[in-house]
């Protein structure tokens, strides 16, 4: 077409084809690990991978996220996620009477697998036969060392799937799927269905210790935060709230710092959780027998360990937002008290200013009769002179002084009363 393409036009169209469901013939064993691992560790295992092939003559895998190849009678998948890697072996069971005698994983080389990089989060074994009408309930339980199994009918009726969902003396987790005519597609999907559900399982569960440490610490956080609650009431100065504000800080910090630490790991759990929900969904498991259903197991003991870490997240939130409001009342405490203080202050200020007007004005009028004094003493030094040529006597002139002092003195507080007037209005 001549138009422009996307550059991730082809990455986007070949996402969806990146993990093709495998085809397996029946019957069949299957090994699978899960590894927990970081970038470097995931490059290493793929050079490992690698590695294997090579030693096996099968072209190596360059880089991708999905990889399947055949090594002799050994098909080997590796699947790259998030957080860790996978990897699955397939082989043809010779004997389905014995199905855990033989395994996938006793075919790879030892020491490929000691120098394989990451943690072994999970590992099982899947037996896929064609019937096991004949088994009783207690060949059954020796497949499984005699531990509690639970069972479910999949797909329709067309299977049944057997697993007691820990490890065995191995340490691999065992599950048996049997059914009569399975295709090789529907082989392979619901091997896929119990690898995806095994591996989601686990990595869910992940978040309880988690949750079941941090449980302890935030019982602690809550009672310092309804302590430091009680105390708000109690607080009367302002050093005091500023402690009480210190604390609620320092306790919003480890709240913060708790949840910072267990965000990831608690979102993770949920994703999942319905993850695991999902590919349980899509086996469509019914009851077999008198077997304990897949779907109440892991309803009665799956389910409450995501709804503890889900409380638990629940609870951080709730005490940083109990802290937010608690730190916000204690705020408004100390404004209040800032703002008594103020007001306090203030009225000490008009106090002051009513003072320091009462004595300008005492000021002010002993003001007045100095300056009169002094303009009322020029005034008798220039009018005596005129007054003696004009032939007034000593007494005379003394009359005329005394009776222009009151003008004076009026003069003065007015003058100054204007002055005092312009002033204000210039400053206002």
């Amino acid at each position: 077409m001549p138009l422009e393409h996307h550059p991730q036009r082809a990455y986007l169209h070949e996402e969806i084809h990146s993990r093709p469901q495998p085809e397996i013939a029946v019957p069949a064993a299957v090994s699978f690990l899960l590894l927990l691992a970081g970038e470097a560790e995931v490059d290493r295992a793929r050079e490992a991978l690698a590695d294997l092939c090579r030693r096996y003559g099968a072209a190596p895998p360059h880089g991708e996220r999905y990889f399947a190849a055949q090594l002799g009678e050994l098909e080997v998948r590796w699947e790259q996620h998030t957080e860790f890697f996978t990897l699955t072996f397939v082989r043809t069971l010779v004997d389905p009477a014995q199905p855990f005698a033989e395994t996938a994983i006793e075919l790879v080389p030892k020491d490929w697998l000691d120098a394989l990089p990451g943690q072994v989060l999970t590992a099982a074994h899947i037996a896929l036969v064609p019937d096991v009408g004949t088994w009783r309930p207690a060949d059954i339980a020796v497949l499984f060392e005699g531990q509690r199994v639970s069972a479910s009918r999949v797909s329709g009726g067309a299977a049944a799937i057997w697993t007691a969902f820990r490890p065995h003396g191995d340490g691999f987790v065992r599950y048996l799927l049997a059914g009569r005519e399975i295709s090789r597609a529907r082989a392979g999907r619901l091997v896929q269905r119990i690898v995806e559900t095994e591996s989601y399982r686990m990595m869910a569960l992940l978040g309880l210790p988690v949750a079941r440490r941090n449980s302890l610490e935030l019982r602690r956080m809550e009672e310092r935060l309804a302590e430091q609650v009680a105390r708000i009431g109690a607080v009367r100065d302002l050093a005091g709230e500023k402690a009480l504000l210190d604390e609620l800080f320092a306790l919003a910090a480890a709240a913060e710092r708790m949840v910072a630490e267990t965000e990831y790991r608690f979102r993770a759990t949920a994703a999942y959780g319905q993850l695991v929900a999902d590919r349980f969904r899509e086996l469509k498991a019914e009851r077999l027998d008198d077997y304990q259903p897949l779907a109440e197991f892991l309803e009665r003991r799956f389910e409450p360990a995501l709804r503890t870490c889900r409380s638990i997240q629940e609870r951080q939130v709730a005490l940083e937002e109990r802290i937010a409001r608690t730190a916000n009342l204690a705020r408004t405490r100390v404004f209040v008290e800032l703002e008594r203080q103020n007001q306090e202050l203030l009225a000490s200020m008009d106090r002051r200013a009513r003072l320091q007007l009462r004595l300008q004005e005492t000021v002010e009028g002993l003001s007045v009769a100095a300056i009169s004094y002094y303009f009322v003493g020029l005034l008798a030094y220039a009018l005596k002179p005129p007054m003696k040529e004009l032939g007034l006597s000593l007494g005379g002139s003394e009359l005329v002084i005394a009776a222009l002092t009151p003008f004076v003195v009026l003069a003065v507080w007015w003058g100054m009363r204007q002055t005092r007037k312009r002033l204000h209005d210039r400053e206002s």
